[in-house]
């Protein structure tokens, strides 16, 4: 039986999702436009963070209960939706990357440029480990049967880790003086958080009796040791 969870904050997540990202690109592009290289960090990576990750990660939890050919479809369009979230995340580490050495400035030495690197590859292990994970590719099958179940568990596990990331690192630039300020900013920010926020309970829940993060967090432990079969 499906979570109740999902079809509730299906559409408010969305919607968030959409409005985050146009009004990123609302704020970002007129800068971008004069050729301010800096300008395309954010927008590139709230486009594929909030905007294409967002969406992967829910149309993986709306096909989690299918079988047979639409099943295999639905995983096709996820990987699609993955792969142009992936394509924004590195044109956006990218952008700042290319912008410093411009300026001649160090890489990764601040608290979100760090924090940034980490979740970059998270965002790269992720639609890594869901291609070994698609059974249709070939890769997975080369693994012991026993290591199948705990990749796609991986998968899955790393791509809200690198979600939820994001949005910690989104955070931390906040005090850069180079971020907008204002009433504008500020409802952004917090539609930020609510949009987190409404991943996580909706991940939180079971999908065709299988959970998408370990629902018994009871520790890290839990977590840690994978799915267990019956």
């Amino acid at each position: 039986m499906a979570s109740a969870a999902a079809p509730v904050l299906d559409r408010p997540i969305q919607t968030l999702s959409i409005t985050l990202c146009v009004a990123i690109a609302l704020a970002m592009l007129p800068a971008a436009y004069e050729g301010q290289l800096f300008a395309w960090h954010p927008l590139f990576l709230v486009l594929g963070f909030l905007g294409f990750m967002t969406e992967g990660i829910m149309a993986a939890v709306r096909f989690r209960p299918n079988e047979g050919l639409s099943r295999v479809q639905a995983i096709t369009n996820h990987a699609i939706i993955q792969s142009a979230a992936t394509a924004c995340i590195a044109m956006g580490l990218y952008a700042i990357y290319h912008n410093k050495n411009l300026k001649g400035k160090q890489h990764f030495t601040s608290l979100h440029g760090k924090v940034g690197l980490c979740t970059f590859l998270l965002a790269l292990a992720a639609p890594l480990l869901g291609a070994a994970s698609f059974r249709r590719l070939g890769i997975i099958q080369r693994f012991p049967e026993p290591w199948q179940p705990r990749i796609k568990w991986l998968h899955r596990l790393i791509s809200v880790y690198a979600h939820v990331l994001a949005v910690v690192t989104m955070l931390l630039a906040l005090p850069h003086p180079a971020v907008l300020t204002g009433a504008w900013s500020l409802s952004w920010q917090v539609g930020v958080i609510v949009l987190s926020g409404c991943m996580l309970y909706t991940l939180r829940g079971r999908i065709g009796m299988k959970t998408v993060l370990p629902a018994s967090a009871g520790g890290s432990a839990a977590a840690l040791s994978g799915p267990k079969h019956k």
